[in-house]
C-alpha cells in the first residue's frame, strides 16, 4: 500500500474499518491454525509498509520480539500458553521503561538512556508471554510540544497526544494493543483521532511503577487496543499480577470481558468542551444519543435534573482546577531539568513549567479540596445511572500537529473515575470518540455498557 501525502491509509468508516484483534486468533494457535510468530509477521508487514509516513515508533525490538513470538508458538503448540496476553504483541509508550530498550521521554535531556529494570506493567506482561515489540512515541515527558507521529487517516493532521504513537500504531493495526499514559487527555483524547479503543481506568487501577509521572494524583496508566476485548484482557492482566498503584486495590473485575449489558439510564454530560464544539460532530454525537434512546436508553442531562446542572457547572472549570493541580504537581523534576540545560527542554513544554510557578500552595491546597467535592458530587450522580456519556473530543484531530483539545477529559483526570474512547463517529472523514464515563472502581461495569453500545450503534450486533 502507498500512502498519500494527505490521505493517510484509507477512507474512515467507523462501521467498516477493522481494527486488528488477538483475542480471537487464540483458539487459531491452539487448533494450529495460526501462531503467535505468524502474527507478529503479519504486524511488522503492515509496520514496513506504513512506518516511514506514520511515525509510530521510537525504537522497534523486531528480533527480540520474533524470538518471544517463537516461544509463544512452541507454548501454544504445546497446549501450555502462559497467559491470555501469551503471544501478543505490544507497543509500549516512550515513557514506560524497559530494561532491554531505551526509555527516552522524547527528550534530548535523555537520549540514550537505558534503563536498568522493566516498569512493572511491563515486567508482568513479559512474564505472561506478552511479545514487548517497541517503544511507541510520545509527546516530550508526556506534555507540551507536538512529537513526529501523524494520524494514519490523514498524514496532514495530529494524532493527538501524548500516547501519540501508540494510538496511530493501533489505528493503523500496526498492533493489536499498547500501553499509554494519561494526566489530561493523553489516552482519550489520542484514542479518539486515532479510531481506536481506550480505557483510562479508574486512578490507581493500574501500576503506573517504572513510568514518568508529571502529576502523581491525575497520572493514569492507559491500555488502547483494537478491540474492547483485548483492551479488558490486557487491562485486567496487568492489574491482577502486577496490581494498582502502592495504596489502591487495583481494577476489579474477571479476567474475561464482560457480557455486553444495556444500560437503563445514561446521563449526557455537555462538560465545559460543549462550546469548542464544532456543528457536524455535535449533530453526529446527537445522533448517537437519538439511536440510544431508539434502543430503550433513558437520557438524563442538564436540563432534566438540577444535580446535574450543578456537577455541569462547577466541572466547567475544569482547565483552572486542571491548571492548579498538574502545573504544581510537575515542577518536580521539571525545574531540575530547566536548572540542568534549558536549551533541552521545548518552549511548550517549558512555558507550562514556567507557568506553574507562579501557584501558591495555598491554592494548590483549595484545588484539592474543590477536588474532594467534585469528587462527591460525581460519585452521587454516578450511583443513579449506568453511565455519563459524553465525547472524547472536540471534533476529529485538527490539521497541524498541536496535540489539539483535551477538553472533555480534564474533569474525568481530575475526579480519577474512569472512562472509555469509543470509535463510533465520522466527523470530516476522520475517527471521532465518543467517550463513556463511570463510577469510581466500576470499570468492568462501563466495559459491559460499552460491549452493548457499539454494535448497537455501528449496526454490528
Amino acid at each position: 500500500m502507498t500512502i498519500e501525502p494527505a490521505k493517510g491509509i484509507g477512507d474512515y468508516d467507523p462501521k467498516t474499518w477493522e481494527l486488528r484483534s488477538f483475542h480471537d486468533h487464540r483458539q487459531k494457535f491452539l487448533d494450529g491454525g495460526d501462531t503467535p510468530r505468524d502474527y507478529l509477521e503479519r504486524c511488522l508487514e503492515v509496520i514496513d509498509r506504513l512506518e516511514p509516513e506514520v511515525k509510530a515508533w521510537a525504537y522497534l525490538n523486531t528480533e527480540p520480539a520474533r524470538k518471544a513470538a517463537d516461544e509463544a508458538t512452541k507454548r501454544y503448540k504445546d497446549g501450555k500458553p502462559l497467559s491470555l496476553v501469551d503471544g501478543m504483541p505490544i507497543g509500549i509508550k516512550d515513557l514506560i521503561e524497559t530494561a532491554d530498550m531505551p526509555t527516552e521521554y522524547n527528550s534530548d535531556l535523555f537520549r540514550g538512556n537505558q534503563p536498568i529494570r522493566d516498569a512493572a506493567s511491563v515486567y508482568f506482561l513479559r512474564k505472561g508471554g506478552a511479545v514487548i515489540l517497541g517503544k511507541t512515541v510520545t509527546i516530550t515527558f508526556g506534555g507540551g510540544d507536538p512529537a513526529e507521529t501523524r494520524n494514519p487517516f490523514d498524514l496532514r493532521r495530529t494524532p493527538g497526544g501524548s500516547s501519540s504513537g501508540t494510538c496511530a500504531g493501533v489505528g493503523s493495526t500496526m498492533i493489536p494493543c499498547g500501553l499509554g499514559t494519561h494526566g489530561r487527555g493523553s489516552t482519550i483524547r489520542p484514542s479518539s483521532f486515532c479510531g481506536v479503543y481506550g480505557l483510562k481506568g479508574t486512578f490507581g487501577a493500574l501500576n503506573r511503577q517504572g513510568s514518568y509521572s508529571a502529576a502523581e494524583t491525575m497520572d493514569h496508566l492507559g491500555v488502547i487496543a483494537g478491540s474492547l476485548e483485548d483492551m479488558w484482557i490486557v487491562a485486567r492482566y496487568i492489574s491482577e499480577h502486577a496490581g494498582g498503584d502502592p495504596g489502591h486495590p487495583g481494577l476489579y473485575g474477571g479476567r474475561l470481558p464482560p457480557a455486553p449489558r444495556k444500560p437503563e439510564r445514561l446521563i449526557v454530560l455537555e462538560t465545559a468542551g460543549w462550546a469548542e464544539t464544532d456543528d457536524e460532530t455535535r449533530e453526529q454525537f446527537n445522533g448517537v444519543l437519538k439511536q440510544l434512546e431508539a434502543a430503550g436508553v433513558e437520557l438524563f442531562t442538564r436540563k432534566d435534573d438540577p444535580a446535574i446542572e450543578t456537577y455541569e457547572t462547577e466541572t466547567a472549570r475544569s482547565p483552572e482546577m486542571w491548571r492548579n493541580l498538574y502545573r504544581f504537581e510537575m515542577r518536580f523534576p521539571m525545574y531540575q531539568y530547566l536548572d540542568y540545560d534549558a536549551d533541552r527542554i521545548p518552549p511548550r513544554l517549558k512555558k507550562g513549567v514556567e507557568e506553574g510557578r507562579g501557584l501558591t500552595q495555598e491554592e494548590y491546597r483549595q484545588a484539592l479540596v474543590r477536588r474532594e467535592h467534585w469528587r462527591n458530587m460525581h460519585d452521587e450522580l454516578a450511583n443513579r445511572c449506568d453511565g455519563m456519556i459524553t465525547l472524547a473530543s472536540p471534533g476529529p484531530g485538527p490539521i497541524g500537529m498541536d496535540q489539539g483539545s483535551a477538553i472533555y477529559n480534564e474533569a474525568s483526570s481530575i475526579i480519577g473515575m474512569p472512562a472509555l474512547s469509543l470509535p463510533l463517529l465520522k466527523v470530516e472523514d476522520m475517527p471521532t470518540g465518543v467517550q463513556l464515563q463511570g463510577m469510581r472502581h466500576r470499570d468492568e461495569a462501563l466495559v459491559a455498557v460499552a460491549r452493548w453500545m457499539c454494535p448497537q450503534i455501528l449496526g454490528n450486533g
